[in-house]
Order: structure tokens, then C-alpha cells, then sequence
């Protein structure tokens, strides 16, 4: 019979939902949200990256990081700008705002992470990275196949 106190699919959602709820709290103090703080940290890390490309690593369609995009300029965190190479494509930078936010954060959101870890080795964190990837993996085969 199944249980859910047993499937990983529930265990892996109710822990993925505290954590996302310390993060969502942290973000909250600085002013932004737990999505904002993610376009930062990409847009930061990868200067001049395509909407398309910060879609793909936040797992988010287009359509929903272009008005995540709109209000991140509105707020002047970052701008817009159209790539040279490919005039469809709009390519993003942070702005000073935008960058002193994120330098701000980087520190904080490190001490987070380590909260998060506490008590956890190196080897045990390699091993729920590769089996968390290994599930996301067969969902997606699974979807495949239907």
C-alpha cells in the first residue's frame, strides 16, 4: 500500500518547502523575493545574459522572466538592452543598484546556505545532489514517454 510518509516525492517537496521558506524570508528582508534574488545572482554572474538563457536557469518559462524582468528595471536593479549579434534577443546587466544589492546579499545568502548544510559532510552533499538530479532525470524520461 502506499504511504506517503514514505515517497520521496513528498519528502523531497516538504523539505524543498521550508528551506524555499527560510530563503523567501531572507529575500523579504532586503526587499526583493526569493525570484528577484535568483535573476540577480545570474545576471550578476553571467554579465550581458539573454533573457532566454536566465529563463533556462531559473527553470522558468519566457514569458514569465520577461515580467520578471519588467518590474527588476522598473525597480532599476538591471536593464535591458538588445544584442548586437541578434537584434531579438535582449541581453541583461545589472545596474549599480542591481550589483550593490547582490555584493550585498552574497555574504548573507552564504551564511544561509551554511545554516541549511550544518552537520552535513562534503561527501553526503555530493551524494543528495547526484540523487536529486537522478530523480529529476527519471521525471523528466517520464514525461518523455508519455
Amino acid at each position: 500500500m502506499f504511504d506517503i510518509d514514505t515517497c520521496l516525492a513528498y519528502i523531497t517537496g516538504y523539505s524543498a518547502k521550508k528551506i524555499n521558506d527560510a530563503v523567501n524570508e531572507f529575500c523579504l528582508k532586503k526587499g526583493i523575493t526569493h525570484v528577484q534574488w535568483t535573476a540577480l545572482y545570474y545576471v550578476g554572474k553571467y554579465e550581458n545574459i539573454s533573457q532566454k538563457e536566465l529563463a533556462n536557469l531559473m527553470n522558468l518559462k519566457p514569458s514569465s522572466v520577461a515580467r520578471l524582468i519588467d518590474r527588476m528595471e522598473k525597480e532599476e536593479y538591471l536593464t535591458r538592452h538588445r544584442s548586437l549579434e541578434d537584434k531579438r534577443v535582449f541581453n541583461l546587466k545589472l545596474t549599480n543598484k542591481g550589483n550593490n544589492l547582490r555584493e550585498e546579499m552574497n555574504p548573507e545568502a552564504k551564511k544561509l546556505s551554511e545554516i541549511i548544510r550544518h552537520g552535513i559532510s562534503d561527501e553526503h552533499i555530493a551524494i543528495f545532489k547526484n540523487v536529486l538530479n537522478t530523480m529529476s532525470e527519471n521525471v523528466s524520461k517520464e514525461k518523455k514517454c508519455e
